[in-house]
């Protein structure tokens, strides 16, 4: 139990203040991370299952973090590696990668989906919640990175570099979770 408490106190008490993500350290200011935030959001069900946490706390924290994720700078609806937790704006990863990173989108895809499910209560805010929800995983372009139709789904797209880093996602690796939102997404 101390794993989890202190993996989700981690997610909870370090989370940026605007935007409720987790930042890439706890020394890292503004600058938060898409995939580590969508794993943290498995810390938040974690939190109320423990009680660590009430539901209403979870849900409110769930609404900052999609509230700030519909304002985010998006690449044919994937988000950067990076972001600014206070203006939304894409944080260079590298020099190449300022742009859409498919595989970080789809870490937050996947934790979105399991709060989407978690979050059932037929209430306004839950109800809102699984919408937001709904709307940022559709609006996701998982196509337009499959490169001029490809058979692969490449990991980067700039709209200042285009495909220059030129990197597929193939493999049993970290990619296989992209592969499977890709497909099971209604776009």
């Amino acid at each position: 139990e101390m794993v989890q408490r202190y993996t989700f106190r981690y997610f909870w008490d370090f989370a940026h203040p605007q935007s409720g993500m987790a930042r890439e350290r706890n020394t890292s200011g503004n600058t938060v991370t898409t995939g580590g935030s969508g794993f943290g959001l498995l810390s938040i069900v974690t939190g109320i299952e423990r009680g660590w946490i009430t539901r209403q706390e979870g849900v409110d924290r769930m609404l900052q973090i999609v509230s700030f994720l519909q304002i985010c700078e998006k690449y044919h609806g994937a988000l950067p590696h990076w972001i600014n937790g206070a203006t939304g704006q894409t944080i260079p990863f590298s020099t190449f990668d300022n742009g859409g990173d498919l595989v970080e989108t789809a870490f937050m895809m996947q934790g979105l989906l399991i709060c989407r499910e978690y979050f059932d209560q037929n209430n306004a805010l839950e109800n809102t919640l699984r919408d937001v929800i709904t709307d940022l995983w559709e609006g996701v372009e998982w196509d337009w990175y499959r490169r001029n139709n490809s058979n692969v789904l490449y990991w980067h797209w700039s709209p200042q570099y285009q495909w220059q880093m030129n990197f597929p996602l193939r493999g049993f690796n970290e990619t296989q979770i992209t592969y499977l939102l890709a497909v099971a997404s209604p776009t």
